[in-house]
Parts: C-alpha cells; structure tokens; sequence
C-alpha cells in the first residue's frame, strides 16, 4: 500500500517567505501514522508543508500524496486532491474578506458541494468535540488569536481529511488546553486512517506521550534527521 505522503529527496532553496528551505527531504506517512517534526526555534516557517501539499513545486525531488506526484496533475485535480487535506497553517491561515465560518466551511462548500447548513453543523459538532464554546462570529480581524488558532483545528477536522498537516497547532498552549485537539486526531488515526504530520517548536510537545508519535524527527538546517528515543 502506498503511503499517504510520500517525499523523495526535496529541494527547496532557501528564499521567502521562509526561513529555511529543504534540503534532500525524505519523508513517508503511512495511514494511522502521526510524524512529530521539531522546527529550530526562531525559524518557525518551513516549506515543508507548503510541498507536501502541492503548493510549491520543489526545486528537486518529488512529493506524492495518495501515490500520485502532484507535478502529474492538472490545477483542477490538484485543487480537489488539497480538499482531501486538512491543514492548521503557520500563518496566513485566513481569508480577510469572509467570516470565520465561511473560512472553516468553504473548503468543504466549494470542493464537495455541501449545503452551508451541513457544513456549518458539522463545525459547531467539532467545536464541541474540540472543546471551543462556539464558533466565533465576524472577521478573523476581530478574533483574538487563540481563539483562531483552535478554530483552524475545527477546519483542517472537517469533511474526513486522509491528511493533516499541523503547523505548530499548540503554539502558546499547555497540554491540557491542547488535550482535545490530541484526542480528536487519535481518533481519527484509529477509526479512518487519518496521516498527520505535526510540527512543533516545543519540547514540551515533543515529549506528550499522548500524541503516540510514529516517529519523531528535526529539521536542522533544511536536513530531516530522525530523533532518537531517550
């Protein structure tokens, strides 16, 4: 069976809006696996993510998702292969000119054709599931930051993604307050096979046993090194 996420020796330079680039990046998630990624302090913005997903087109090497190289597929079917990822980004996470529910629906709205009233149900259960009293009304300009950062949680849940990328998903947040979010990605490694890959600047993070990480690894200077365990 084909890993979820498949990275062979990507290359991406080093340039903005990132503060490191790729160098020769390996990487495979398998359904059910969760990837622990630490990134150096201060250089909290990578490209991988950006990659992975078919965002940017590596300088070399190739990124697969679902077994195919998103180089091989046309804007339309990239576009549709994206909506089968969820993803809480570093930054940038928000469309100024929509309201927060219609940023957390309009993924699953525009690829799969929901019924705002389907898709908006679905947001406030995972709210709930999530641990966050509501989905905050108006622009993400008028939403204090954490209560952004947990309602990227509610997004990148929505619609059964076979992929999730977490950008740093916890920043500024103790364990037990990122407790929910935790429980709700091992359930759905556990009932639908869900791939993760998690990036995390805290070494707090790295060591929550809670997460069952399949491996935990660095980036250092654009190289990916596996961690070993103490």
């Amino acid at each position: 069976m084909n890993p979820v996420l498949d990275m062979r020796e990507v290359v991406v330079d080093h340039q903005p809006p990132y503060d490191t680039g790729l160098r020769g990046i390996s990487l495979q998630v398998s359904a059910g696996e969760l990837v622990l990624i630490r990134v150096p302090d201060g250089e909290p913005i990578t490209p991988l993510a950006d990659a992975a997903s078919g965002v940017i087109v590596p300088d070399a090497g190739a990124a697969l998702f679902e077994g195919r190289e998103w180089a091989s597929r046309s804007a339309d079917e990239a576009a549709a292969a994206r909506g089968r990822i969820g993803r809480v980004f570093e930054r940038a996470g928000w469309l100024s000119n929509l309201d927060v529910d219609e940023n957390i629906t309009l993924a699953q709205r525009y690829h799969k054709r929901r019924s705002p009233e389907d898709t908006l149900e679905e947001a406030r259960a995972l709210a709930r599931e999530l641990g966050i009293g509501g989905i905050p009304v108006g622009r993400p300009a008028f939403v204090d930051r954490e209560s952004l950062l947990r309602c990227q949680w509610v997004r990148a849940l929505m619609g059964a993604p076979a992929l999730l990328l977490l950008e740093r998903p916890a920043r500024d947040l103790t364990a037990n307050e990122v407790a929910p979010l935790v429980e709700a990605v091992n359930r759905r490694r556990e009932n639908d096979g869900v791939a993760v890959v998690w990036l995390t600047d805290s070494h707090e993070r790295l060591a929550d046993s809670a997460l069952r990480a399949a491996r935990k690894c660095a980036i250092e200077s654009g190289v990916l090194r596996t961690l070993t365990e103490p």
